[in-house]
């Protein structure tokens, strides 16, 4: 299988970098250093879970117009959705599937109306993964869970396909009967607490220890939740108070958007948090807390200088 990696960090390093070791052909898009180290020394995998391995790629600043790809995997920031559309579109052919791993629930709908919703699947992971230093992809945590699945519910020959040789190249996976719910509810848990986190540098159990502070983040969360329903998410009773209950866990660490905040990076506010005001908006489900939450994010989205500098 030929594979497109668009966005060689943390996630698409590391899954991608599964595929390769496996025996498939790898090509992955990289800029900068990162791309320098990758095409004189490949991609090394530094991990928790197994033994490192290092993986020869084929490493590009974008593919050339004879590059065509059967799987391109997506997983840039959502930021840089529109500019990986535009490298990848020459890799994109009738018979190539595109897997997008991106924060948030929109980039499934957004690489479905350039490609077609024919080509395009969704996918969800549960990692904690980063580049380390050029070339050197660090998985620390998380149980490198990957679902994935048609939104439209008609998983058939080819999800089956990509779900054999994922498990095969040692992806922990699930192919989702239902993956609009699967997207929802990474989104619920994920966005609320992201958000906070960036505001406040704190930690998800650290601000459950306030009670007000913990009743604010119930109601955003009530509000992703409520959104997410009008979606078809199918959000049981219990999803609230379960996803309280995991903010309580001392082991919840720091999100990525607060790294990138502390790194003076842009940040994914719009993506996390400004895409519930616009579906609230249009779905006629009010969302208080979370545009307020909002409206403290957007000053530092385009990243600059980091807090305390």
């Amino acid at each position: 299988m030929r594979v497109l990696v668009m966005g060689t960090g943390g996630v698409g390093g590391y899954f991608g970098a599964l595929l390769g070791r496996a025996g498939h052909d790898l090509h992955v898009i990289a800029r900068g250093a990162h791309l320098d180290a990758l095409q004189t020394h490949g991609l090394a995998v530094e991990t928790v879970a197994e033994d490192d391995f290092t993986i020869p790629v084929h490493a590009l600043p974008a593919p050339g117009p004879a590059h065509k790809a059967d799987l391109v995997i997506v997983a840039v920031k959502s930021y840089d959705l529109e500019e990986a559309i535009a490298k990848i579109r020459p890799a994109v052919t009738p018979d190539t599937t595109v897997l997008t791993l991106l924060n948030g629930v929109e980039s499934g709908e957004r690489l479905a109306q350039v490609f077609g919703p024919e080509r395009v699947l969704d996918g969800v992971v549960y990692i904690e993964s980063f580049v380390k230093s050029p070339g050197v992809i660090a998985q620390v945590g998380g149980p490198r869970r990957a679902v994935f699945g048609n939104r439209n519910g008609a998983n058939g020959e080819r999800e089956q396909r990509f779900y054999q040789d994922f498990l095969a190249a040692g992806w922990q996976v699930e192919l989702a009967e239902s993956v609009v719910t699967a997207l929802w509810s990474k989104y619920a848990y994920l966005g609320p607490y992201a958000a906070f986190n960036t505001v406040t540098g704190l930690d998800s159990a650290q601000l459950c220890q306030a009670p007000d502070c913990e009743s604010l983040m119930q109601r955003m969360v009530e509000e992703y939740v409520a959104v997410g329903n009008t979606e078809g998410a199918a959000f049981g009773d219990d999803a609230v108070a379960f996803i309280i209950d995991r903010y309580r866990n001392p082991l919840v660490g720091q999100t990525s958007m607060y790294r990138d905040r502390l790194g003076g990076r842009r940040i994914e506010a719009d993506a996390l948090v400004g895409a519930v005001v616009r579906r609230g908006a249009a779905a006629g489900v009010p969302t208080p807390v979370t545009e307020m939450i909002y409206s403290m994010l957007k000053p530092m989205a385009a990243g600059g200088t980091p807090p305390g500098a």
